[in-house]
């Protein structure tokens, strides 16, 4: 073999190592993250003001409220919430927080729902998905693997506490998640006699295909590498890949979309190709925020009586 064969050798080797390591990285970008814990929540001031959760605040009975600790199992993992019961309740609300963060960032609805009178008509459970809080770490494939822990996490609630009539209230990632559920699992949920009754979707990301492109030409990842990327996350999540959008997962359960114009995480924009496609469906609304940041538009002071009123409204039509 010539001098020039043994380099154009090497260097198709070293073109496809770093092909791998490129797609092996922004896999990993796409679906892992580090788990927050809720100490590491309690000792920053910082985290503390992202999650909204004032001084003092640690869990349900701060907020006035009676609950369980509940262990339970999604596949072999390991998750935990709070449940709250209300005496004459016959609907259970699920709030399902997002990415990066736990269930102590979804204590302050429960002001919401207190302020609104309604936490007399839900029983509550706040749980941490996997990767999140106490739960055990795992890829979370960008709401896809949130979606098992939500089926699980009703599943659950039935058979230990006879829940069945579920509102599932997502932000984020977690959004995408009860989206999912409400559509790639229904046949599940028929089989377990589980109804999803209606949907509160805070900043969702709307298109997961959109949003894995999104985030790659940020980065500046070649087109060809992107292509291989998405090729791969396509059989991670059970060839779904095209049905993981807002336009295809919704239509069919009562839906409420909060939605800021400065939210940088899930584009307005993108959204907005989304909800255009099933804006004559009756049962998704959407209600657009000026101001306010990604799952902050509840901790906007001059939005939270408004925000508390169209959620309000909408778990009460």
């Amino acid at each position: 073999m010539g001098v020039l064969e043994i380099i154009n050798v090497l260097f198709m080797i070293f073109f496809f190592v770093i092909a791998y390591i490129s797609v092996r990285y922004f896999i990993n970008q796409i679906e892992k993250y580090p788990r927050v814990t809720h100490e590491e929540v309690y000792d920053s001031k910082k985290l503390r003001k992202k999650y909204n959760l004032e001084e003092g605040k640690a869990n349900p009975l701060d907020y006035g409220y009676n609950y369980k600790d509940v262990a339970y199992k999604s596949g072999k993992l390991n998750l935990y919430g709070w449940l709250i019961e209300s005496k004459n309740a016959n609907k259970t609300m699920i709030i399902c927080h997002g990415r990066g963060v736990n269930r102590l960032c979804s204590l302050q609805y429960l002001q919401l729902l207190k302020d609104a009178n309604l936490d007399k008509d839900y029983n509550i459970f706040i749980p941490d998905f996997r990767n999140s809080g106490a739960s055990d770490e795992a890829r979370t494939k960008l709401g896809y693997n949130f979606a098992q822990d939500i089926l699980h996490t009703m599943e659950m609630l039935k058979d230990k506490y006879g829940m069945n009539n579920f509102t599932l209230y997502g932000f984020s990632q977690g959004a995408m998640g009860a989206a999912i559920v409400s559509k790639l699992h229904v046949d599940s949920l028929r089989k377990k006699g589980l109804k999803v009754d209606k949907l509160i979707l805070d900043s969702p990301i709307s298109n997961v295909k959109k949003r894995i492109k999104q985030d790659a030409k940020k980065r500046k990842v070649p087109k060809f590498i992107v292509s291989i990327i998405t090729r791969i996350f396509n059989f991670r999540v059970g060839n779904h890949l095209e049905k993981l959008r807002l336009s295809y997962l919704l239509k069919r359960v009562p839906t409420l979309i909060l939605q800021t114009k400065n939210d940088k995480a899930t584009t307005y924009g993108m959204l907005m190709e989304e909800y255009n496609k099933i804006a004559q469906n009756s049962n998704v609304q959407l209600k657009v925020f000026e101001k306010g940041a990604h799952i902050r538009i509840y901790a906007e002071p001059e939005y939270k009586e408004e925000y508390t009123k169209i959620v309000a409204d909408f778990l009460r039509s």
